[in-house]
């Protein structure tokens, strides 16, 4: 491994300018006090809850009673967008998106005391003045008056693996001076795996090996968070947030592997990650002019270290044994720094913003492998270290607007310009300039039926890693590096219909329609390599529904179904055989029906989970991997809602005992003719015991 000083050139630039913003953050505040408030009225919520809508659930956060809202599910979130850009999630606090990028909807509302809720406010996302949303939007209205507290401890057990004791959370919320402040530490943390026999086969059926292995898979993620927030008398807003992170993952499968003539070896693959990450976010938004403009910085650092290694040895002396090792290390970075101005009145809205970003990684990886005599030496591998750079400029143009008879408009135009390069690369640095926008229309027919249509462009986020070389060394597959790659654009239509079904609950079926440019695949590389590249284009759709339905009107009182159901499919052209396939792991079918009954006049509750899942193959140049569940999972749980003031639940999964499918097709080269080996697993993983117990204080 190589060593080096973490702060390179770059990273200095990277402190100066995160320190200029921190401090441009901390001045604003007295240097726009005084200033007067534009204000507009708020947007009509289509439907208002306050704490006794929830009582029955006895919720101990906020997150807890969003998830008994009938007929909604909280979508978005952090899925490695591309900055800060626009609003993804459904979910507002006090008006205003959840900042940062570590800090999802579903992680703040945990934070949130279930007694310091006001209301909840479901409104049309294209009746805010918040470029990015659309459809029905949750918006959170709380206030913490004194110090407050909630927890929750998660422990799971699992046959043939280890039990997991460590998973919870512990969050606080108080006043302090004229500061709202919040901070919460948690553990992140799961042990999975599975166990049984695999097979390799040749296409005339005739067995290579069998390996009898048992897979596990530890995470810890342990985290430390930290928030401020200030509303003044005259409406300015400041906040701040701290997210502190370690990561701790291990995949161990080790087991015996029987070849045909009976010999017997002893096989083990472990791979370990280490990551710490640290950001820092924070906003001030103040009134200047006949509007109001809003600064927001954001710095994010990471560091990750990862260690793979595979071992065969057999169990006759004579024989040589099969041994190697993979280290690779990356530093990655990210700064943003976002400015946002709106102004308007009456009925309608405008917004121009500003956002520029760095993004860097450096990345190291080296492989070994064991010669003749048992030793670990150095094998060429190029590809797997470099340093690549992105520089990025975006502005954008938003127009909010209410056009009467239950029609409210959002339409977005922009672009952003973006600089990659590659350190070294003799093709140098490469720019584009790509156009991004949406135009949204909700319209609210009648208190209980509502449509959103929305089309949008945009550019997606490029993960950094797949520029470079890998390899797995349990598999025996590899990559090449290419740095030519850039981000795919998408084209999005989506239409959603939120319907009230009186006593019933409602239902939200929608339908989804993307044309995908720049897409990133497995691509040839010479006669035998392959890499991630970008093919033209791919069209993606999928249609489905999310929906409560309350039971009550059957005699059933206390009783609730809330379902999902979506199918889709994708279509792309297969760069080696020209054919058209589906996207690599694109998801088929998601199906989940949960059933809750609270027992009227009692602190009992109990309940049930159906969810089933599939999704498409996984197509590279040599091989075709198909993975599967044998069945759906079916879980039941029992829950008390009053256990010396704490919420207790009890579940079992996996009543059915489904098991993990893999099937893959290895060709001897490309993916042409007959393919020579196939593999075969079902893998049992058991039933799943697990507990959780939350409160507050």
């Amino acid at each position: 491994m190589r060593t080096r000083s973490f702060v390179t050139g770059t990273m200095q630039r990277h402190l100066l300018l995160s320190t200029a913003l921190a401090g441009l953050l901390s001045a604003l505040p007295a240097a726009a006090h005084g200033a007067e408030t534009t204000e507009r009225a708020s947007p009509v919520a289509t439907r208002s809850f306050t704490s006794e809508d929830f009582v029955q659930y006895a919720p101990r956060t906020a997150l807890d009673m969003v998830r008994q809202i009938p007929g909604f599910s909280i979508q978005g979130g952090n899925n490695g967008e591309r900055g800060l850009g626009q609003a993804d999630q459904n979910v507002l606090l006090n008006g205003q998106r959840v900042s940062g990028k570590s800090n999802d909807a579903v992680t703040a509302l945990s934070r949130i005391d279930a007694a310091n809720v006001v209301r909840i406010d479901l409104v049309e996302g294209a009746s805010l003045d918040i470029p990015g949303l659309s459809g029905e939007v949750a918006n959170i209205i709380y206030k913490v008056d004194s110090f407050s507290g909630t927890f929750a401890w998660r422990p799971e057990i699992r046959e043939r693996l280890e039990d997991n004791w460590l998973a919870g959370e512990v969050a606080f919320a108080g006043k302090l001076g004229s500061f709202d402040w919040n901070g919460s530490i948690a553990n992140n943390a799961f042990r999975r795996g599975n166990y049984g026999i695999e097979t390799a086969e040749r296409f005339d059926g005739t067995l290579i090996v069998t390996r009898d292995e048992i897979s596990r898979f530890y995470r810890d993620e342990p985290r430390l968070t930290f928030g401020l927030a200030r509303e003044t008398a005259n409406g300015n807003i400041f906040n701040f947030n701290a997210v502190g992170e370690l990561s701790f993952f291990d995949r161990i499968e080790d087991g015996v592997e029987t070849l045909a003539d009976g010999a017997i070896s002893d096989r083990l693959s472990d791979r370990g990650q280490e990551e710490w990450s640290i950001e820092l976010g924070g906003d001030y938004a103040f009134a200047l002019g006949p509007g109001r403009l809003k600064l927001i910085g954001l710095y994010r650092i990471e560091r990750e270290d990862v260690v793979s290694e595979f071992s065969l040895i057999d169990r006759a002396p004579a024989v040589l044994p099969i041994g190697s090792r993979f280290l690779q290390d990356s530093d990655t970075s990210e700064i943003i720094a976002r400015g946002e101005y709106g102004w308007g009145g009456g009925n309608s809205d405008w917004q121009v913003s500003v956002e520029g970003a760095l993004n860097s990684l450096d990345s190291s990886g080296e492989l070994f492998a064991l010669d003749a005599d048992g030793v670990l030496q150095p094998v060429e591998f190029n590809g797997a270290t470099a340093r690549i750079e992105e520089e990025r400029v975006e502005a954008f143009l938003s127009h909010s607007r209410d056009l009467g008879g239950g029609l409210a408009l959002q339409a977005n135009l922009g672009g952003e310009y973006s600089r990659i390069e590659a350190i070294g690369s003799p093709d140098g640095p490469r720019s584009f300039f790509r156009p991004k926008g949406s135009l949204a229309v909700n319209w609210t027919a009648s208190g209980a039926l509502t449509v959103s249509a929305r089309i949008e462009r945009s550019v997606d986020q490029l993960n950094f890693g797949d520029f470079l070389a890998s390899v797995d060394l349990t598999d025996d597959l590899g990559r090449d590096s290419n740095l030519a790659l850039v981000p795919p654009q998408r084209w999005q239509a989506e239409l959603e219909v939120i319907k009230e079904i009186g006593r019933w609950g409602s239902i939200r079926p929608f339908a989804r329609y993307q044309i995908v440019e720049d897409v990133i695949e497995t691509i040839p590389i010479g006669e035998t390599g392959q890499a991630l590249g970008n093919l033209d284009r791919a069209t993606l759709w999928q249609i489905g529904s999310d929906g409560t339905l309350l039971l009550d009107p059957l005699g059933w009182a206390g009783a609730r179904v809330d379902f999902e159901l979506a199918v889709g499919g994708s279509s792309i052209e297969d760069p080696l055989t020209g054919q058209r396939r589906q996207v690599s792991g694109r998801e088929l079918i998601d199906v989940e029906a949960d059933l809750r009954h609270d027992i009227p006049g009692s602190d009992w509750a109990w309940g049930g989970r159906i969810s089933y899942r599939d999704a498409a193959r996984e197509v590279r140049l040599g091989n075709i991997d198909r993975r599967y569940d044998t069945g759906p999972d079916i879980s039941l749980f029992a829950e008390h809602k009053d256990l010396a003031g704490m919420t207790a639940r009890l579940t079992v999964g996996n009543l059915l005992d489904r098991r993990d499918g893999f099937e893959r097709f290895i060709w001897d080269g490309r993916r042409i003719g007959e393919y020579e080996t196939r593999e075969f697993r079902e893998r049992s993983f058991g039933r799943t015991i697990a507990f959780s117990l939350t409160g507050a204080f």
